[in-house]
C-alpha cells in the first residue's frame, strides 16, 4: 500500500511540473496598468457582450472595457472576476475628454491605487496654461456626460 501512494505521489509531482509549461503558453487579456494616461483620439463604442454563467456567488461581472495601450484602444473582454478582499469593489474605467484629448483612468479595485502616468502629466501640464477656456469646455462636457 505504501508503494503504490508513494507511486502516485510522485506521478502526480512529475505531471504537475511537466504541465507548467504548458500553462504558462495560454494566452490571456492584457491586463491593463493603474497609471492615468491620455489617448489622443476617442475610445471606440462599448461592445456588447454575453455573460457566462457566475462561477460562484462571490465572484462579480466586470464588464469588458477599452484599455490604452500605447497610442491605441485595445478591448479588454468582460470576465467574472472574484475580488481580492472581500470589501473591495470594482471601480469601472473613466474616459473623458481633456484639453483635446481623452483622459483614461483604467478599471481597478477600489483598494488598488491609480497614479497619473507620465505621458498624462507632460499632457496636462502642457495644455493647462493659458487655456482656461478649453477646461471651461471640457468641464461643461463632462458634467452633461454625468446628467446622462
Amino acid at each position: 500500500m505504501s508503494k503504490r501512494l508513494t507511486r502516485l505521489l510522485w506521478v502526480s509531482v512529475i505531471g504537475a511540473a511537466l504541465s507548467l509549461p504548458v500553462a504558462a503558453q495560454i494566452p490571456l487579456p492584457p491586463q491593463p496598468s493603474l497609471e492615468i494616461h491620455i489617448g489622443h483620439t476617442r475610445p471606440p463604442r462599448l461592445r456588447s457582450e454575453r455573460r457566462g454563467r457566475r462561477p460562484d456567488r462571490y465572484s462579480i461581472w466586470i464588464r469588458g472595457f477599452w484599455d490604452l495601450q500605447g497610442d491605441q484602444w485595445i478591448w479588454v473582454p468582460g470576465r467574472w472576476e472574484r475580488p481580492r478582499d472581500r470589501h473591495a469593489r470594482w471601480i469601472a474605467p473613466r474616459y473623458h475628454r481633456e484639453y483635446g484629448g481623452w483622459r483614461y483612468a483604467p478599471g481597478h479595485w477600489s483598494n488598488e491605487r491609480i497614479v497619473e502616468g507620465e505621458d498624462y502629466r507632460r499632457w496636462r501640464d502642457e495644455h493647462r496654461h493659458g487655456r482656461q477656456g478649453d477646461r471651461d469646455h471640457d468641464r461643461d462636457h463632462h458634467r452633461d456626460h454625468e446628467r446622462r
